[in-house]
């Protein structure tokens, strides 16, 4: 009971900093198309390990888990940079914020809990994939070691349930963009 309500709790905060980062937008067409370019590569590396992750079954080491050991995280810390670039002045100072987040209390958690589990189910293959692959820093080479299977849309589609994602992504993306249409200096000024 007490994570259902710790969860309810993160999901309360997270919508309430994207609320509070498209209210305090500012965004311009410099950094509407700055912050896509983040959000794109973001959600394109997302994606792309949607569909080679096989939870609780398989140790992912083909896709882009041959070059970053955390693609999904890599790709929400892509999504976090894009769109505070995209809402300009205030959701840049909202980025170090997320970032303090981001690295301080996320990823050590995700650690912590990810990689004492991924080390009980897979041992020692997790264990030497963990020490040549980082987390959020790509190799340059694939892992030599990797399954080099095909993206499979039933990955994507059925068991990680990415599109639901990309509709959140797409949301704030459309916020972002109704900021900058009705309102261009800003809700705040706009408002008053």
């Amino acid at each position: 009971m007490k994570t259902r309500h710790a969860k309810i709790l993160k999901t309360i905060g997270l919508i309430i900093a994207i609320l509070l980062a498209v209210f305090l937008a500012r965004p311009s067409q410099t950094t509407i198309l700055a912050g896509l370019v983040f959000v794109i590569i973001g959600e394109a590396v997302r994606c792309w390990a949607a569909g080679h992750l096989k939870r609780k079954k398989e140790l992912a080491t083909s896709g882009p888990y041959a070059y970053v050991r955390d693609p999904l995280y890599f790709g929400r810390l892509f999504l976090l940079i894009g769109f505070c670039i995209m809402g300009g002045r205030w959701c840049i100072a909202l980025l170090v914020a997320g970032l303090a987040v981001f690295f301080l209390s996320y990823m050590p958690r995700k650690y912590k809990k990810e990689m004492t589990w991924l080390t009980d189910i897979f041992g020692e293959e997790y264990t030497r994939y963990a020490d040549e692959v980082h987390s959020l820093i790509p190799r340059l080479t694939p892992y030599p070691h990797s399954a080099r299977l095909p993206w499979s849309s039933e990955l994507f589609w059925k068991e990680n349930r990415e599109q639901y994602f990309i509709l959140i992504v797409l949301g704030i993306l459309a916020g972002m963009l109704l900021v900058y249409t009705l309102f261009p200096k800003g809700i705040l000024e706009g408002i008053v």
